[in-house]
């Protein structure tokens, strides 16, 4: 008995390759979206890891530094605008690390122990699109008081 050994046939052969050119195109179209994302996400971790810096330098000083001159004079905020929010980009060549970037720092007298601090860094994504960082934290004075305070 002969056994009829039969190959790949021409439609064969053009299945296999529509279907290898489909799978092609697919991937192609997510390289440019994987590569938006990969940029998105640099630009975010950089801002982020601007804030936390200006948080933990904040946090370094202390309370009774949280003042235009002390900050100044720390090298912690640029010499304007003089009163809050502070501007912290030139300081920190925030526009170097993120494609027209600031940063700004704002502090806010709470009670007369406590101010709210916040940090912001801004930027402008690839696509035009306004994006930015924020973090929060209150700040206690914790110098010793008297009864008399």
């Amino acid at each position: 008995m002969f056994k009829s050994q039969r190959g790949f046939g021409l439609v064969d052969a053009m299945a296999g390759i529509m279907l290898l050119a489909i799978v092609g195109a697919v991937f192609a179209a997510l390289f440019p979206t994987s590569f938006t994302s990969l940029a998105q996400a640099r630009e975010y971790r950089a801002g982020a890891l601007l804030a936390q810096r200006k948080m933990e330098q904040l946090r370094a000083i202390g309370y009774e530094s949280l003042t235009q001159p002390l900050l100044r004079a720390g090298g912690i905020i640029d010499a304007s605008p003089t009163s809050s929010p502070y501007s912290f980009t030139e300081t920190d060549n925030v526009a170097e690390q993120l494609p027209r970037g600031t940063g700004t720092l704002s502090i806010t007298d709470i009670t007369d122990d406590r101010r709210l601090v916040t940090v912001t860094v801004s930027w402008t994504g690839h696509n035009g699109v306004k994006r930015e960082v924020r973090l929060t934290s209150l700040f206690a004075d914790r110098r010793t008081r008297t009864s008399n305070d």
